[in-house]
C-alpha cells in the first residue's frame, strides 16, 4: 500500500510498481523462488511511518507590518526579518519553518517577503538542502550582504547605519562620523549598535574612541525633550536664572534615566552648580553606570 504513492506523484513513476528494472515492482507476486511472496515479504520502495511534528517557539528578530493594510499588499508586504551575523547550519531550515509557521498562525497575510540580512554570504548557514527548500531560499527570499553594502560610496545614512556592525575598524569612525554629519539625530541608534560591538565600553568611551563629539548626543530625543521642558520654566524665571535652571532641570532629569531616584542631598548639590557645569556633568554622565559614580563626579568638582 506505501507505494501507491510512486503512480500519485509522477515524478515517483519510475522507481514505483511500474519499474521495469525492478522485478518486485512489475510483478507484485515476483520472487527468486517458485511460491509468490505473501504480502508481508514483498519488498517496497515505501514504508508507512507516523511522524508527530513538536511544535517549536519561532522568535524571529522582526515582523514589520503595514500600517494600513495588516494584511500586506503588492507593494507594501507584510516583511519577515532575519539578522544573521554567525555561522549556524540550522539557519536554513529554521527560517522556512518559522516562515510557514507565520502564515499559518497569522492567516489575514496575503503578501509576504522575507528579508535576511547578512554579516557576508560567506556564512555557513546549512548544506545539502532538500529542493523544496533550496527552491524557497533561491526564489522567495531576499538576502542582503553587509559586507559588500558598507562597499558601496555615499551610502544613504540609514543604509550606511545597517553596515556598522561589520565595517573595518579603520572605516568604523570616518562612516559613523558621516552619518552623524548628515543626521544627527541617529546617535540614538549609532551608539547601542556600537555598544554591541564594544562590549565593556562606557557610550562616552566608544564616542571618543571612534572620535565622535559628546556634542552629538545633545540632539537625541530624550535631550530635546528635556530641554524643550526646561526653557519653558526659564521663559518665567528671567533670561540667565532661567538658562541655569533649565540646565539644572534637563541634568536631574538625566540622572534619573541614568542612576534612578536621587536623594534630596544630592539634588541639592546638583542645583547648586553653575550653568556650565550643569552642562559639563549632563555630558559626563554618560559614562555614569550608578549614583556611585556622579557622588564621585560631584567630589572631584568640589575638591
Amino acid at each position: 500500500m506505501p507505494d501507491l504513492v510512486c503512480r500519485l506523484l509522477p515524478g515517483l513513476a519510475a522507481a514505483g510498481p511500474g519499474d521495469s528494472d525492478n522485478p518486485a515492482a512489475t510483478d507484485p507476486s515476483f520472487s527468486s523462488g517458485t511460491e509468490p511472496k505473501t504480502e508481508p515479504e514483498r519488498q517496497t520502495a515505501y514504508i508507512f511511518r507516523p511522524v508527530a511534528l513538536k511544535k517549536v517557539a519561532h522568535h524571529p528578530d522582526g515582523v514589520l507590518w503595514p500600517r494600513l493594510q495588516p494584511g500586506g499588499s503588492e507593494a507594501l508586504p507584510v516583511v519577515l526579518l532575519e539578522v544573521q551575523m554567525h555561522a549556524d547550519r540550522r539557519f536554513h531550515r529554521r527560517l522556512g519553518a518559522e516562515t510557514f509557521r507565520l502564515l499559518q498562525q497569522h492567516e489575514e497575510v496575503a503578501h509576504l517577503q522575507v528579508l535576511v540580512l547578512l554579516a557576508h554570504r560567506r556564512l555557513a548557514l546549512g548544506t545539502s538542502q532538500p529542493l523544496l527548500l533550496r527552491r524557497f531560499l533561491e526564489h522567495d527570499v531576499t538576502w542582503v550582504d553587509l559586507a559588500a553594502l558598507a562597499r558601496r560610496p555615499d551610502l544613504d545614512p540609514l543604509l550606511a547605519l545597517l553596515t556598522l556592525p561589520v565595517q573595518k575598524e579603520p572605516a568604523l569612525g570616518p562612516c559613523a562620523q558621516r552619518i552623524l554629519t548628515l543626521r544627527p539625530d541617529l546617535i540614538e541608534l549609532i551608539v547601542p549598535i556600537l555598544s554591541e560591538r564594544f562590549q565593556g565600553l562606557s557610550p562616552s568611551q566608544i564616542m571618543a574612541t571612534l572620535g565622535i563629539s559628546k556634542d552629538f548626543w545633545r540632539h537625541t530625543r530624550a535631550f530635546q525633550d528635556i530641554l524643550a521642558e526646561g526653557r519653558q520654566e526659564g521663559r518665567e524665571l528671567g533670561h540667565e536664572e532661567g538658562r541655569r535652571r533649565e540646565a539644572s532641570a534637563l541634568a536631574s532629569r538625566l540622572l534619573e534615566r541614568r542612576c534612578g531616584s536621587i536623594d534630596a542631598s544630592t539634588g541639592s548639590r546638583i542645583e547648586a552648580l553653575s550653568l556650565p557645569q550643569l552642562e559639563e556633568l549632563a555630558l559626563a554622565l554618560l559614562d555614569f553606570r550608578g549614583a556611585q559614580d556622579l557622588q564621585t563626579w560631584l567630589e572631584q568638582l568640589e575638591s
